[in-house]
């Protein structure tokens, strides 16, 4: 081959060498421009900063465990390692000697950074916070309190009917101990048969909601939650247990825990009736540290020994009443100010005015952010006083009944019912004591029309409100809200308000200018 041959070859195949390599660079180049958000066309993204040296770092891989404090405990719990990060990582043990661990910082940890927004969030050290949920609900509930109510800094323990992690918190299942005999031939556990199988092929347990019976697996959680969070924190002072349809209001709980002894035995809520009084779980109960080592640090069988008698009652928190009771600590009531309903139920009136609100239940997501919101208006606006019922009235209800009669609304009347007798039972005694035939002639028109109703709701003395359906009228002795109520078939309701009453109680209470009314923990 010529030597000019050799040469015009060698010189394409420099030529294409080099922009082999110009090629390659100007790739590489554009990818760095990528990786380090220098292309105009992608979003400023803050560089992320360099660690401080004098900060103790998570590990660089997901496969090391972040490091936790443990203490040996007999507990079989699932133990959550939390890193600096706050992101949680499940690790389930099976030893009988299991760690119970102790968060080293998390969302609702006592320590660690603080949050946004959660500078004058109060010192809760003293408080465990245990809320209660199932699998079935827990997606639909629990986000919107990461986000308000549990944004700040608290130590809190969660407890379901199928072991998972949520954004970084871990719900325990706190029905692991039961025995297997129990599971298997109890038929309120068929539900949690199905949530074992669902976590194991990690289908969504939402679709069990309307499928299984829950309310009879959840009333078997109650003794093991108390027992679980005992152990977890046996030194707590106070131990608040809440459910995910639960509103705490943080403040006025602190408030409250400061007049009260932690070293005396508290076991408070708002009174339920069975065969004993006990407090309600929806609505929130509190027990010290004291009535928690007297119920539950003298007697950590307390699983085997009520387990196969839960069947024969109806509800979990009555099995909390009767331990404690057992050890001689009687309900301390706490109602209004623990209370089972929310904004829109609320019984407003002499009862639910000047006192303070700790709790209210029932709340959906949407009624959390907008309470959640209203408590940040407050403090903007420097409002300190303790949160009142006065204050949920005034925000949430008093400027939406100024409408004096609502169509397709229910706003709750139920004090006194009016309706005619059956026919084949035409002496019937119904409304105080009296047959139909006794009432007078303004009671019995009543039912006719909203019009009568109305006009007997004027002539009661106790009525703030009516409503009528079908011929039905019923009056109310407090104001409330309600909320909207389709027509069926051809049943249709209307509500009304008695402004002129109304405006008297808020011309006498408005101002509650003595101050908070806080109902002191009493028996009955």
């Amino acid at each position: 081959m010529p030597l000019s041959s050799l040469r015009s070859s060698s010189s394409r195949r420099d030529i294409i060498v080099i922009t082999t390599i110009v090629c390659l660079l100007t790739i590489i180049i554009s990818f760095r421009s990528i990786f380090t958000n220098n292309d105009p066309r992608l979003p400023n993204v803050p560089e992320i900063p360099k660690a401080d040296s004098n900060i103790k770092q998570p590990p660089s891989t997901p496969s090391q465990p972040p490091v936790i404090e443990e203490e040996e405990t007999s507990l079989h719990i699932t133990r959550v390692t939390v890193s600096t990060t706050s992101t949680a990582v499940a690790e389930t043990t099976s030893t009988s000697t299991t760690a119970a661990a102790k968060v080293t910082s998390s969302p609702t940890s006592a320590s660690g950074p603080v949050p946004e927004g959660c500078a004058s969030f109060p010192n809760m050290t003293d408080v465990l916070l245990v809320m209660k949920t199932g699998a079935t609900e827990a997606y639909d509930k629990l986000p919107i309190h990461f986000l308000t109510t549990l944004k700040c800094p608290v130590d809190t323990i969660f407890f379901s009917d199928m072991e998972m992690n949520m954004g970084g918190h871990h719900l325990i299942d706190v029905l692991e101990d039961v025995s297997d005999d129990l599971k298997k031939n109890n038929p309120d556990f068929e539900l949690y048969q199905l949530l074992v199988k669902y976590h194991d092929l990690r289908e969504d347990p939402r679709d069990l909601k309307n499928g299984g019976n829950g309310w009879n697996l959840d009333k078997y959680k109650f003794i093991h939650m108390m027992l679980k969070s005992y152990k977890y924190n046996p030194d707590a002072p106070w131990y608040v247990f809440i459910e995910a349809d639960t509103y705490l209001v943080w403040e006025n709980l602190r408030l409250f825990l400061d007049k009260l002894d932690p070293t005396k035995s508290y076991y408070i809520g708002s009174p339920t009736y069975l065969d004993i009084e006990f407090a309600h779980g929806g609505t929130g109960y509190i027990i010290s540290g004291a009535a928690m080592k007297l119920a539950v640090g003298e007697h950590l069988d307390l699983a085997e020994k009520y387990d196969n008698t839960v069947h024969g009652f109806c509800c979990g928190d009555r099995m909390i009443g009767r331990v404690l009771l057992d050890e001689g600590i009687h309900l301390s009531r706490a109602w209004p100010m623990l209370n089972g309903e929310k904004p829109f139920t609320l019984p407003f009136g002499e009862n639910h005015w000047c006192q303070p609100v700790i709790t209210m239940h029932h709340m959906t997501a949407e009624e959390v952010s907008q309470v959640w919101n209203f408590e940040q208006e407050r403090k903007a606006q420097g409002i300190t006083r303790p949160l009142l019922f006065v204050d949920i009235y005034n925000y949430f209800v008093h400027h939406s009944i100024q409408t004096m009669i609502r169509e397709d609304w229910s706003n709750l009347s139920w004090d006194r019912e009016y309706k005619p007798p059956p026919e084949d039972q035409p002496d019937k005694i119904l409304i105080n004591g009296q047959k139909w035939s006794e009432l007078s002639d303004t009671e019995r028109v009543s039912i006719e029309n909203p019009e009568n109703c109305r006009t007997l709701c004027d002539a009661t003395a106790e009525c703030y409100q009516w409503q009528h359906s079908d011929m039905q009228c019923s009056l109310g002795w407090s104001v409330k809200l309600g909320g909207r109520k389709a027509q069926e078939g051809n049943q249709r309701w209307t509500s009304g308000w008695r402004f002129s009453k109304i405006g008297d109680l808020e011309a006498k209470y408005t101002n509650c200018s003595s101050g908070p009314d806080w109902i002191e923990p009493h028996f009955a």
